[in-house]
């Protein structure tokens, strides 16, 4: 089978990461990187080894020999990008949140169906296995009926006033930032995991942080910026505290923080049925745990056992995997479909398609409405 070639615009935060994961699916390889400042794009293709860098999106999505773009870029670019890369004839994954509005998403929903082309967002968390092990925990009834969904995702990496990045301004990053950053992975991974749909949500928006310093020189996620700095206003939420209700009747609970020290990357779910509970945590992926009535019982992944799947490789049980992994794992699909020349579906895919990423948007602008009216709203779509 031919190797596909990969461009992967963005050299941030997870740009790199989508390079690595790329090359260890085994399906392509990186041939080029591409940012917006030239130096860095320079020291970044050095560092990763990639041959090729450029400042240019569009001599990029002109080279017939590159097959899938990947969009790493801040927010607000996503739409222009991805729209562009479809419609050069290349296959497409995109960063989360695909948009900042829901007609931003809906758009790129339509580009994609029109495009023959497999387009996808990055929502990692599907690729963890014992995520996957608790999506089948769900659709095979050991739980029996769900009744509650229970989590949140806690952060600290924007507890500071000094503590800034680009996700902060509206203009860039959308109105929303801690839900359509991080709310957005615990959302679509809620619906993953129970199958459920959510139909409604009752949410509170909190910016306790006013005002913040930034970076004359620009920062990057998850570090602190040095030199001298101003102070900006900020209206984007710090943290939102969200109240769901799911088709069928069960009923869920989030709460969503980037202001929380102490807590790096704590994203955690639990759902309680009418027999067993389950419950999984983001720093301990190797673990989940399924609860009954006077007992509980913490199932290991094993890939040499029940949880083995066709065509993903595994490291060995005791033999950690993790957030590098489980990307790798959601790519892993969305290539193979690319290199057989599946013809792609927006609703049947082995990945999550840009239809589950606008469901995504969906989920933020309906949390952005609600705590604006403070009253119980509906997700369009």
């Amino acid at each position: 089978m031919a190797i596909l070639h990969t461009a992967v615009i963005g050299t941030g935060f997870v740009g790199p990461h989508h390079v690595d994961a790329v090359r260890r699916g085994g399906y392509a390889d990186v041939d080029v990187i591409v940012g917006s400042d030239p130096g860095r794009t320079e020291r970044r293709a050095r560092q990763l080894g990639v041959a090729r860098w450029s400042t240019t999106v569009d001599e990029v999505l002109a080279d017939s020999t590159i097959d899938v773009v990947h969009v790493c870029t801040p927010n607000a670019t996503h739409v222009p990008i991805a729209r562009a890369a479809l419609e050069a004839g290349k296959h497409v994954v995109l960063e989360k949140p695909i948009a900042v509005d829901g007609d931003g998403a809906r758009e790129l929903v339509e580009v994609a169906s029109n495009s023959g082309r497999h387009a996808m967002v990055a929502l990692t968390y599907r690729g963890y296995p014992m995520v996957r092990r608790a999506r089948s925990a769900v659709a095979d009834g050991e739980l029996g009926d769900v009744r509650l969904v229970r989590g949140s995702y806690i952060q600290d990496w924007l507890s500071d006033p000094a503590d800034y990045n680009w996700r902060v301004d509206p203009a860039i990053g959308g109105r929303s930032r801690a839900v359509a950053d991080i709310g957005t992975h615990w959302f679509d991974t809620a619906e993953f995991v129970t199958g459920l749909r959510v139909e409604s949500v009752l949410a509170d928006r909190a910016t306790f942080i006013g005002e913040r310093s930034r970076p004359l020189g620009g920062s990057i996620a998850f570090s602190t910026g040095t030199g001298p700095s101003e102070p900006v206003a900020i209206h984007s939420e710090d943290a939102a505290m969200i109240v769901l209700r799911f088709a069928g009747g069960a009923r869920g609970t989030c709460v969503v923080s980037q202001v929380s020290p102490g807590h790096k990357n704590a994203f955690n779910l639990s759902v309680d049925g009418s027999t067993r509970s389950l419950s999984w945590e983001q720093e301990l992926p190797e673990q989940l745990w399924l609860h009954e009535r006077g007992q509980g019982r913490r199932l290991v992944r094993d890939p040499a056992g029940e949880q083995a799947e066709v065509g993903i490789p595994s490291l060995p049980a005791g033999h950690p995997e993790g957030w590098a992994e489980a990307l790798r794992d959601l790519l892993r699909p969305f290539y193979a479909a690319v290199a057989a020349g599946t013809p792609p579906d927006l609703d049947a895919a082995p990945y999550p398609t840009f239809r589950a990423g606008a469901r995504s948007i969906a989920f933020v602008e309906a949390v952005l409405a609600s705590a604006a009216s403070g009253r119980w709203t509906a997700l369009d779509g």
